[in-house]
């Protein structure tokens, strides 16, 4: 790889050749599929997503906990086909993963990684820090994997500085004080930060303490957006956000499957042995595997049809 590289005239070009070879092998990926549903195959790049300027696809994460970890898959899946993400909704578990890709910036590959390795008694003992005395959290923190770290980097993170071309960001958190739901997003002025936001939407009732924020001189106790809109198909649509199109990701555990439609898939992974607080020894990668898995090429097609 080194030695081909050094044939280039810079650096720029042999990384331009690469990014057109992983285009070249997704477009091939959806030609593939497309010829298979008897479709003509895709424009050239340069005709690619106009259709009037109009379409805009929204992903929906749900809550679930741990089973969250099946978002993961479901994300890799689409992004390895060449799936355009142009807006991210998030509910509790599902709020972090949004929020970590598209306003953290980091790749669906790193937080899979960490999957390996991450446990619930990380967010159990998490909690158990929040509600300690300053004296003990630096030696509990040390006990709480990954969270401590992450949780540092979205404190510089905003709804307004995307990455991965992600173009709006949505977060639902429930409020306890009113018994409702209550949505952030990005182009809004919320006067409460993106980091407060997505802790509160994935404070877990009796584990995570709920967080006080006021917006609009109105004051809220945010806690875990599962409470009272776990899968926000109207809050993705609402003119704030404005997707055309969904891709419904639900990983809940108790839900009745939604019907897909003309604009909307809905992708219910089977998910048999991660609870919310728990998952078996093979740790979270089975989840995000049978997320890949709930990806089906009848699935691709559908979306393609929108583009």
């Amino acid at each position: 790889m080194l030695v081909a590289a050094a044939n280039w005239n810079s650096v720029g070009e042999f990384v331009t050749l690469i990014w057109l070879v992983g285009i070249r092998s997704a477009r091939s990926n959806r030609n593939r599929l497309l010829k298979k549903a008897g479709r003509p195959p895709w424009p050239p790049l340069t005709m690619m997503r106009t259709h009037g300027g109009k379409t805009r696809v929204g992903v929906i994460l749900s809550a679930g906990g741990l089973r969250g970890a099946a978002h993961l898959g479901i994300l890799r899946r689409l992004l390895r086909h060449g799936i355009p993400i142009d807006l991210l909704v998030g509910v509790s578990a599902g709020a972090i993963i949004a929020a970590f890709y598209a306003a953290v910036g980091l790749s669906i590959e790193e937080m899979i990684e960490e999957a390996r390795h991450f446990r619930g008694r990380h967010i159990v003992l998490h909690g158990l820090t929040l509600r300690s005395p300053e004296f003990a959290k630096p030696f509990l923190r040390r006990f709480c994997g990954v969270i401590p770290r992450r949780l540092a980097q979205l404190e510089s993170a905003g709804f307004d500085r995307l990455h991965h071309g992600v173009q709006g960001l949505g977060i639902v958190c429930h409020d306890l004080l009113s018994g409702r739901p209550v949505y952030f997003a990005t182009g809004r002025d919320h006067h409460v930060t993106l980091a407060e936001v997505v802790k509160a939407s994935a404070a877990i009732p009796g584990v995570i303490p709920s967080r006080i924020v006021e917006r609009g001189g109105h004051k809220f106790r945010l806690v875990d957006g599962g409470l009272s809109d776990s899968l926000p198909i109207e809050f993705a649509r609402n003119q704030s956000l404005g997707a055309t199109h969904l891709i419904i990701c639900d990983c809940r555990s108790l839900s009745k499957e939604l019907p897909s439609g003309d604009e909307r898939v809905y992708i219910k992974p089977h998910i048999d042995d991660t609870a919310i607080l728990w998952s078996p020894g093979a740790t979270l990668l089975k989840a995000v595997h049978q997320g890949e898995k709930a990806v089906t090429d009848t699935v691709l097609q559908k979306i393609y049809s929108w583009l």
